[in-house]
């Protein structure tokens, strides 16, 4: 019992099953349905104009496709999963949501775009469904990319105020991206001599931050007097309302500024210039720290730590006790919102990565590989939220949980394991959400091309305020539910798009088609609950969790107004994406029917 009492034998488990899946079941479908051919012109190599479109080792891109893809879903929904129902449920979905679903979005998305010319889902739609499902599908994505951004923005705020040295080591991420980016593509030189380059950038500013304390400014909550912070004591669960982040204060507002300047960089300049270095450098600290977290798991029963979560919580969480409960079918689905399967990843696959790929055959193990990845990051989150006993709120517990398992296997001060682990939860959220806002204005272009909303400059303006404003108030604590349950409702789009291409080629789609029908299904009664709850606290005039204290601040009508917004984002989603299954459901069945013609 005692070996049976750790995390290692499932996370073991769920990385055996992860290697077979990936060595059978994908490989067979990447011969049998795609024949995926490493002699047919890629867009990369056809499109070559060095902004979007321009040849990438798989290397190279497998890093920038897991980083791009894995940022705080993997992390923050595995641990909420654990603290509602208990880490048996959340470890079975991570483990065959991946298995059956998961890398099968991103491959598959990614070789439908390749074999497009490197469009995204946009253009596809319109040449499969026409011009009506293409601008719903557009503007389902707009409001997508505005819930995802502000949650996002919010949770790096948080960490990037209370993980202090944080902001100072991610500078030097920024900084080694932004060489290696010269390096390979300005200079010429060899990947391998610019990543280890890149990566003692890197470590510098870990070690310089983990050795010389002086260096670690700001301290938490710097523009706020501590003594106007205990106002919010009373929703602080009995911790120092001093050392907790809170929307509506002065340093949310500066941290929200500075992640905007960064965002607003990411959008409007070149990819080899800023962003796609910059998120392949991103990804070699974070590879590390995740495979340091793995390892310490297996060897939990050498280091004496065993498992303090309950298996199976509950089936039912009361949303009035906690808002972003429900019931474990669909809510759990959704909680979850990455590591299993996740909808942003079909736009990377789709509209970036897919000008990069080099071969068709780099498709598996970069789109299909970058996913089993992510699934071991959720794996991690699951196995570092199974030793504490007393978790923390949000990515912190992934910090704490990271490292009690680190600092007792390697030995060392768990001061050192905590910034690692900060930086790894910044980097992990930073580096991904500023794809958001890319994507976000690549789709404003396309929604309003000739239109001075789809100016890139604009584009990117209008979503820096909006999301900026929803952290700034709080409204990301339930623009977080409506994120998992949009998240996941697009991956289901993703993948009844893929099924009807498939059909479209006279190939086999059912391996697309069942796990989108089950995805939408389940997404759509998740958006269903979520906007019927948010609706009633709107009602109730209720503020939820943490907008409390900007209530407390501006008054009670501000936060009722966004949720009162919240609430019709989630009802305006709900029909678009009944809508938009609706389509693709009567697309699919058309190209069958011609296909036994």
């Amino acid at each position: 019992m005692g070996f049976l009492n750790t995390p290692a034998p499932y996370v073991l488990a769920g990385l055996i099953l992860y290697f077979i899946t990936y060595m059978t079941y994908s490989r067979y479908i990447d011969r049998k349905i795609w024949q995926a051919d490493p002699n047919r012109p890629t867009p990369a190599k056809m499109y070559f104009d060095g902004v979007e479109y321009f040849p990438v080792s798989k290397y190279v891109l497998f890093g920038y496709q897991f980083k791009s893809v894995a940022a705080l879903g993997p992390i923050v929904g595995p641990l909420t999963a654990v603290l509602f129902y208990g880490w048996v449920p959340a470890l079975l979905w991570v483990i065959f949501g991946n298995m059956f679903i998961g890398w099968v979005q991103d491959y598959s998305a990614m070789m439908m775009s390749v074999r497009n010319e490197g469009r995204s889902m946009g253009p596809i739609t319109y040449k499969l469904l026409g011009g009506r499902a293409r601008t719903i599908l557009l503007v389902y994505l707009v409001f997508y990319l505005i819930i995802i951004t502000a949650v996002f923005e919010w949770t790096i705020v948080d960490v990037l105020n209370r993980v202090t040295g944080t902001f100072e080591a991610v500078l030097f991420v920024l900084l080694g991206g932004i060489l290696f980016g010269q390096m390979v593509f300005r200079l010429k030189w060899d990947v391998l001599r610019s990543t280890i380059i890149a990566l003692l950038i890197v470590l510098v500013g870990y070690f310089l931050v983990a050795f010389v304390p002086a260096i670690r400014v700001p301290p938490v909550n710097f523009l706020d007097n501590p003594s106007f912070l205990q106002q919010f004591a009373p929703y602080a669960g009995g911790a120092n309302p001093a050392a907790l982040t809170w929307p509506g204060t002065n340093t949310a507002l500066f941290w929200i500024v500075i992640i905007s300047i960064l965002y607003f960089a990411a959008a409007v300049t070149t990819m080899p210039k800023f962003l796609l270095p910059t998120v392949y450098v991103g990804y070699l600290p974070s590879i590390i720290a995740l495979v340091l977290v793995l390892i310490a798991a297996i060897f939990s029963p050498l280091t004496g730590l065993t498992i303090q979560q309950t298996a199976i919580k509950a089936l039912y969480v009361n949303p009035l006790v906690n808002p972003q409960g429900g019931p474990i079918w669909p809510i759990l689905f959704v909680t979850i919102a990455c590591g299993a399967i996740s909808g942003w990843h079909s736009l990377i696959s789709s509209g970036l990565s897919s000008k990069q790929l080099e071969y068709e055959t780099d498709a598996l193990p970069v789109g299909g590989g970058a996913m089993m990845t992510e699934g071991a990051v959720a794996l991690s989150s699951i196995a570092a939220m199974m030793v504490l006993a007393t978790p923390p709120a949000g990515a912190a517990a992934y910090v704490q949980g990271a490292t009690t398992l680190t600092s007792k296997l390697l030995n060392v001060p768990p001061i050192f394991m905590n910034l690692l682990y900060g930086i790894f939860v910044t980097v992990m959220g930073l580096i991904t959400s500023m794809l958001f806002v890319r994507v976000f204005r690549l789709t404003m272009a396309e929604l309003f091309e000739g239109s001075i909303l789809g100016n890139k400059y604009v584009s990117t303006i209008i979503i820096l305020i909006l999301a900026g404003f929803l952290a700034f108030v709080g409204s990301w604590t339930n623009l977080w539910i409506f994120f998992g349950g949009t998240n996941q409702l697009l991956a289901a789009l993703a993948l009844l798009l893929v099924a009807i291409f498939l059909a479209s080629q006279k190939r086999p789609s059912a391996y697309t088609f069942i796990p989108g029908i089950f995805m939408a299904i389940t997404t759509l009664a998740a958006l269903a609950w979520e906007t019927y709850v948010y609706g009633l606290y709107a009602l109730m005039g209720k503020p939820i969790g943490v907008q409390a204290a900007a209530a407390k601040i501006y008054g009670a009508a501000l936060p009722q107004v966004s949720n009162y917004i919240s609430a019709a984002f989630g009802a305006l989603l709900l029909v678009l994406g009944i809508i938009m299954t609706y389509y693709l459901i009567a697309g699919w069945v058309k190209y069958r029917r011609e296909a036994r013609k």
